[in-house]
């Protein structure tokens, strides 16, 4: 959990797959984390221009059907200097992951389990 009087990160959870996104964000959350779950990455490569506060941390799917999550943290990081992103998928591979420009600081390969996703969450957390 988190600290007592430590203001609470704020985690954009981005998942085509409905059922999978909301129980990474249910487990994000249930470690005192505020999450904000999107399904239409779209509509979360648009909060990340526009909402406030920003979040803190981006943890997104990888294949997201119109765009990747590539796509989104190129947007976060444009619009929100200091985010930290993490990318999870059961699909894409590791070589793809390398050989592009855009990185994340984390990847956590589906499926995981809640500890792996937590233990990844409070690294990309720490200040």
């Amino acid at each position: 959990m988190s600290a007592p009087g430590k203001v609470k990160k704020l985690v954009y959870v981005v998942d085509d797959n409905p059922l999978l996104g909301q129980v990474t964000a249910q487990i994000i959350g249930s470690d005192g984390y505020e999450t904000r779950f999107f399904t239409d990455p779209l509509k979360a490569r648009e909060a990340l221009r526009v909402d406030r506060p920003s979040p803190d941390i981006l943890v997104t799917d990888f294949d997201l059907g119109p765009i990747v999550g590539f796509d989104l943290i190129e947007t976060a990081r444009e619009h929100i200097p200091g985010i930290r992103c993490m990318i999870v998928s059961g699909t894409v591979q590791p070589q793809i992951l390398a050989n592009h420009p855009t990185r994340a600081e984390k990847f956590l390969p589906k499926p995981f389990k809640a500890d792996e996703l937590l233990a990844c969450v409070g690294e990309l957390a720490k200040d």
